[in-house]
């Protein structure tokens, strides 16, 4: 965000927490290595929408993260892809199925996202911009290295 930010966080689906740390060991190894395992790092964390904004004089940023479970990835991903079709760019080694495309905002608005999967987990990551231009491509860049940080926790 490039300075301090406020964050506010919204479970969406409310679970009991069953928290571990990445790759703890338990009696079947890593917990984070066996999906399957009831102590697997992803199961019965909730899903959640993280937003972060910065003001800044006339410039306002908000980073959005929303985080969902799917049942059945292949079907309900969809869902998430029709977000950037047709426009979308694929975006190789962010996930599963990762695209960016630009979103219509507001006038004086710049927004970008990407939608993206890791196994049964979608995520969209939007990051708008108000105030002051910012180049199209540094925005890109922005949202893009947000996603490889997201993809990469739900690894």
């Amino acid at each position: 965000m490039g300075g301090a930010a406020s964050m506010s966080v919204v479970r969406v689906s409310p679970k009991s927490a069953n928290i571990h740390a990445a790759n703890a060991i338990s009696g079947a190894g890593p917990t984070s290595a066996d999906p399957d395992s009831i102590k697997y790092s992803g199961n019965g964390i909730d899903d959640s929408d993280c937003t972060f904004t910065r003001h800044s004089g006339s410039m306002t940023g908000e980073l959005r993260i929303e985080v969902r479970t799917m049942n059945d990835p292949a079907r309900e991903f969809s869902n998430f892809a029709a977000r950037c079709d047709p426009h979308g760019t694929a975006l190789n080694a962010i996930g599963n199925e990762a695209s960016e495309c630009a979103v219509d905002g507001k006038a004086g608005e710049n927004t970008e996202q990407v939608v993206g999967r890791v196994r049964d987990r979608a995520f969209v990551i939007r990051l708008r911009v108000s105030g002051p231009s910012m180049p199209p491509e540094l925005l890109r860049e922005k949202v893009r290295k947000a996603a490889e940080i997201v993809s990469g926790n739900l690894f």
